[in-house]
């Protein structure tokens, strides 16, 4: 009897430490994501990210942990992470509280194809620490929290000749617990748009994933948006799609939008 006591007591002691720690820490994934630009890929070299929480055990300085991008290969196209494409690019165990910033590193490894020409790109000088993203999320604890980085290219990258670019990455975060998503199909599925939804001054820009059969996402929304359709192939007509209603941890499906043919003249 005396030793099942000793037993039950030990497993006891290990459950509520094991509970003890769930009680204060969460795991984040931290994704990225990106909204397109008229170019054939951006490629860069990705580090990691900075997360910086501020405890909810009331310490006086935020914890800070990097996040590494684990992968071999840290060369990235960023112009891929469209429709429903995400990567994974870091993630780790943080104190419960509050994530108020995350700093994206990149190398120096960074160019743009378009036309099948390469361009170096070069991070200006504020930037080469890193890229600072203002965030702020709750982290409850025992929990596993997403939370997205939405690298925005048609902000990012302006061109300002053939072989000319400024490169001032344009970044955006958000929780997936907080938010929802917008997402259909164009038609004909071949076809490139830039897409944009708008809610009063906030643009968030997607685009079309032709490889798979003409799919889009919007990520990060919530509330009631007006949707804009450019289409790269001006022999259709852009089109508009208002009042599009989205709710935290929902998807709003579009359905198929076909494109209509400008008429001739």
């Amino acid at each position: 009897m005396k030793k099942y006591f000793i037993i039950t007591l030990f497993v006891s002691s290990l459950f509520s430490c094991a509970t003890e720690e769930e009680r204060s820490n969460s795991l984040i994934n931290i994704f990225l994501v990106d909204a397109p630009a008229d170019v054939d890929a951006l490629w860069v070299e990705l580090l990691g990210v900075d997360v910086e929480v501020e405890s909810e055990a009331g310490s006086t300085s935020p914890f800070s942990k990097f996040l590494e991008y684990e992968s071999g290969i840290k060369m990235v196209d960023i112009a891929q992470l469209v429709g429903n494409q995400e990567l994974l690019i870091g993630r780790g165990i943080v104190p419960s509280g509050r994530l108020s910033k995350m700093r994206l590193s990149l190398g120096n490894d960074n160019y743009v194809i378009k036309n099948d020409v390469r361009t170096n790109l070069n991070l200006s000088t504020p930037n080469e620490s890193g890229l600072n993203i203002n965030v702020d999320f709750s982290l409850r604890p025992g929990i596993s929290h997403d939370i997205y980085i939405d690298f925005d290219l048609l902000k990012s990258l302006i061109q300002n000749g053939p072989r000319d670019f400024t490169f001032r990455p344009s970044l955006r975060g958000f929780s997936k617990a907080a938010t929802g998503e917008i997402s259909g199909s164009l038609r004909p599925g071949t076809e490139r748009a830039f897409l944009y939804a708008i809610q009063q001054n906030d643009t968030i820009t997607t685009g079309v994933n032709v490889r798979a059969n003409g799919e889009f996402v919007f990520r990060g929304l919530e509330g009631t948006y007006t949707i804009f359709i450019i289409p790269k192939n001006t022999e259709y007509l852009p089109d508009t799609i208002r009042t599009v209603i989205v709710q935290s941890q929902q998807r709003t499906q579009l359905g198929n939008i076909t494109l209509r043919p400008r008429q001739e003249p």
